[in-house]
């Protein structure tokens, strides 16, 4: 998990600090990164907005199939629950 190490390390998060973030332990946390453990979407989720970025984005096992998601995809989100967050687009 290469991509979720990177994107920890360029927040400046500790493994203690995201296992806190999503109710695990700094060990759960070290096994994503060893690639021991593939978390759920929901938990890969939770991590990713924590960290401010797509979960496609740390987790490569949760890949859609188009570089952005159709408007129809983030409405099933939104409607489910997700966060659409780092999909919207920032006013300049």
């Amino acid at each position: 998990m290469d991509l979720f190490l990177d994107e920890r390390l360029r927040n400046r998060f500790t493994q203690k600090q995201l296992g806190e973030a999503i109710g695990k332990t700094q060990q759960y946390i070290s096994a994503i990164e060893k690639g021991k453990v593939v978390p759920p979407f929901r938990e890969a989720d939770r991590l990713a907005r924590y960290m401010g970025v797509p979960v496609e984005r740390v987790f490569n096992c949760y890949v859609r199939l188009s570089k952005l998601p159709t408007f129809k995809d983030l409405m099933y989100l939104y409607n489910t629950g997700y966060d659409i967050g780092a999909y919207e687009v920032e006013e300049v």
